[in-house]
């Protein structure tokens, strides 16, 4: 995780009252996991340079989720007794959009060429199959 993320997720954790645990193995396919009322919440974390508003006006089909992530989440919460995945969301207004995999239901997936990180600077495209996350269904919460 970058040091942005680190802070984000720092900021989310003391305002929630968490202890969030950041991933460290290298092919752990979350970012990082809390335990709250008996449960464990394995959590993909995305950073986003814009606010919500302007993701909304901007992308009014919703926030991309990547299958090849959504299915990790899944197949590990579905193994472990009272595990849940969230696809959480931070944007730079301080709003935190949260989606729960294990209760999202997704009815479409399409391949879209995009590229093939979200690093900036690198120019190399892959086809990816996406979701499209519709904004009514994620909780927002704040930082």
């Amino acid at each position: 995780m970058s040091e942005n993320e680190l802070n984000l997720l720092d900021r989310f954790a003391s305002k929630y009252k968490i202890d969030c645990v950041p991933s460290e193995g290298k092919y752990d396919f979350w970012d990082f996991t809390y335990e709250w009322d008996d449960r464990k919440f394995y959590c993909e974390m995305k950073q986003r340079s814009f606010t919500l508003d302007y993701a909304k006006e901007k992308y009014p089909e919703g926030l991309i989720l990547e299958m090849h992530k959504y299915e990790r989440i899944l197949r590990k919460t579905k193994n472990e007794n009272r595990a849940q995945g969230l696809y959480i969301n931070f944007f730079s207004c301080d709003s935190v959009l949260v989606y729960n995999l294990n209760k999202t239901k997704i009815k479409t997936w399409t391949w879209r060429t995009m590229p093939e990180s979200s690093v900036y600077g690198r120019r190399n495209y892959v086809y990816k199959y996406i979701t499209f996350l519709d904004y009514s269904k994620g909780k927002i919460l704040y930082i």
